[in-house]
């Protein structure tokens, strides 16, 4: 339900509760000692203590809630992250729909991850796997609320060069055999990897994504001697191909390169590279390679 990174911080900010003006409060110790020797419900019963004197710090209701929940007590999680929800914070709203549907209350879990959603939660794989949502996660609404995530799961251009992704064999001119290439889905399928092998030993890979803040594709090429490249542009239908364009260092004398992936058919890739020295206007071909899905 909860990241590392959320722990992390509200940990952070805990130390930082206090009692009057810049006193922290002795307890703090004692109940971080506590949950390290996982003795949870001291801890957490301390920590109750502590609330009471500092109500209004949002740190130490986190903690609460968070601590509840992982104890299976969701009434008591319900109580802590309904009194942040106001705030409109994605992740406290998440939580708590995830503690609404542990204890049975689907239509306002459903409206809280809802809300979550609506506020910037972003983590569609956490949405769809997470076993407290296990409940909700057969209704039409919850399809709807994953469906309306702004994830890159859910962007229709960033699937536009799956057609690359294989294992190839790759062919110059007369069909000679350049090279071969294993193009690969990673991190949670939101990136693909190139790794190109030439048939002469040079070797190289590149990182390839769609970027949704500025709508474009994005490749990252470098190579065993260090030499780089980076692209972006995007998919453009009418030619059924990735058009990435060079993007060169402010006042570099490089010529300019146009990189573009044609999606022939479900076996075949034509990479056709080109260089132009005069800003566009004029372009002459670099290489011309085919790509042949192995057997």
């Amino acid at each position: 339900m909860r990241n590392s990174i959320i722990i992390l911080l509200v940990s952070m900010m805990i130390c930082g509760v206090a009692l009057g003006q810049g006193t922290p409060d002795p307890r703090i110790e004692k109940a971080q000692q506590l949950e390290s020797e996982k003795k949870f419900k001291e801890a957490f019963k301390l920590y109750e203590k502590i609330h009471k004197s500092a109500p209004d710090n949002n740190a130490i209701t986190f903690k609460l809630a968070g601590m509840a929940h992982t104890s299976k007590n969701y009434k008591k999680a319900i109580k802590y992250y309904e009194k942040l929800a106001p705030n409109g914070n994605p992740t406290v709203l998440y939580n708590l729909a995830c503690s609404y549907a542990r204890h049975g209350k689907k239509n306002k879990a459903l409206a809280s991850l809802e809300l979550a959603v609506d506020k910037g939660f972003a983590q569609l794989g956490l949405l769809k796997s997470d076993p407290d949502l296990s409940s909700i996660r057969d209704n039409d609404k919850f399809e709807a609320i994953a469906s309306s995530v702004k994830s890159i799961e859910n962007e229709p251009e960033a699937q536009k060069f799956d057609f690359w992704v294989g294992e190839w064999n790759v062919y110059g001119v007369n069909d000679v055999q350049v090279g071969q290439s294993s193009i690969q889905k990673i991190l949670n399928g939101n990136v693909i990897l190139e790794n190109w092998t030439g048939a002469g030993g040079f070797s190289g890979k590149s990182f390839n994504h769609y970027h949704m803040g500025s709508g474009l594709w994005v490749q990252y090429w470098v190579d065993q001697s260090s030499g780089r490249i980076y692209f972006e542009g995007n998919f453009d239908p009418d030619q059924n191909a990735m058009v990435l364009h060079e993007k060169l260092d402010i006042g570099s004398e490089k010529p300019n390169r146009r990189l573009t992936s044609f999606n022939i058919s479900t076996d075949s890739v034509r990479q056709y590279s080109q260089v132009s020295s005069d800003a566009g206007e004029n372009w002459t071909v670099q290489y011309d390679f085919m790509y042949v899905r192995k057997p």
